[in-house]
């Protein structure tokens, strides 16, 4: 299994819409895939592919819960046959774990330890991809998920102070021991005239240019010409995912 996990440095950044397209992307060329909404704060991944509110991923850790009143939450696994019940599936194929409905969800002590049972029971499955949204919000389990995916994308833009809120990002993580150098960048738009490069940003950060979006990833999927280019990027972006080149 290829695990891609999305991360957005700044809010709106497009995160989302890359996650769920890149996700598609991968369903559309023949891959057994599993897009997982671990935006567990403010997804929403279930509107924007109009599936159903449940079940969902805040039903999972419910269910985990509910185990661990009777065993301690650090031995509890689950089988494919078990989590199965959880998982919907769209009308293109795509296997998708839903957004949150449970606002309460974030706040919950133990939500490390869900989300990481969530976690490394999705990669006993057998898909070929999963894809994993999640939020821009500096948590605990958003950094094992990152330094566990196989393609750990940042998604930027070369805004002044995004760049600044990258690098801040990026010394916060070298500060617990991340290893930044697994990261990629993923422009979501081409910078303006008075903007540094993409391939100067990445190279002053040391980190490798995954690609760049013609346009701000938010926008992308307006109109069916956008979206064309943007399916067509990120065909070519997942190739390179899969090629590891």
């Amino acid at each position: 299994m290829k695990v891609i996990s999305v991360y957005g440095v700044s809010k709106l950044s497009g995160n989302t819409t890359i996650a769920e397209e890149l996700a598609l992307v991968s369903q559309g060329k023949g891959y057994k895939t599993l897009l997982v909404d671990l935006d567990i704060h403010n997804g929403d991944v279930t509107e924007r592919l109009k599936i159903n509110n449940y079940p969902n991923i805040s039903d999972w850790c419910e269910d985990i819960y509910n185990k661990s009143r009777k065993t301690p939450i650090t031995n509890i696994e689950y089988t494919r046959a078990e989590w199965a019940q959880f998982i919907q599936e769209h009308s293109s194929g795509l296997h998708v774990l839903a957004t949150n409905t449970d606002k309460r969800l974030p706040h919950y002590g133990n939500i490390y330890y869900e989300i990481r049972i969530i976690y490394n029971s999705l990669k006993e499955g057998d898909y070929d991809v999963m894809v994993v949204d999640m939020s821009n919000t500096p948590t605990s389990f958003n950094y094992f998920v990152m330094e566990d995916a196989d393609v750990p994308i940042l998604v930027v833009d070369t805004f002044r102070y995004n760049v600044k809120s990258l690098q801040h990002f990026l010394w916060d993580l070298e500060d617990v021991h991340f290893p930044v150098e697994k990261l990629q960048l993923l422009f979501n738009r081409k910078p303006s005239p008075v903007e540094e490069s993409p391939e100067k940003v990445a190279g002053e950060l040391n980190l490798p240019l995954l690609g760049i979006l013609p346009e701000f990833a938010e926008d992308l999927a307006k109109t069916v010409q956008v979206k064309a280019d943007l399916n067509k990027t990120l065909g070519q972006i997942f190739d390179k995912i899969m090629s590891g080149k």
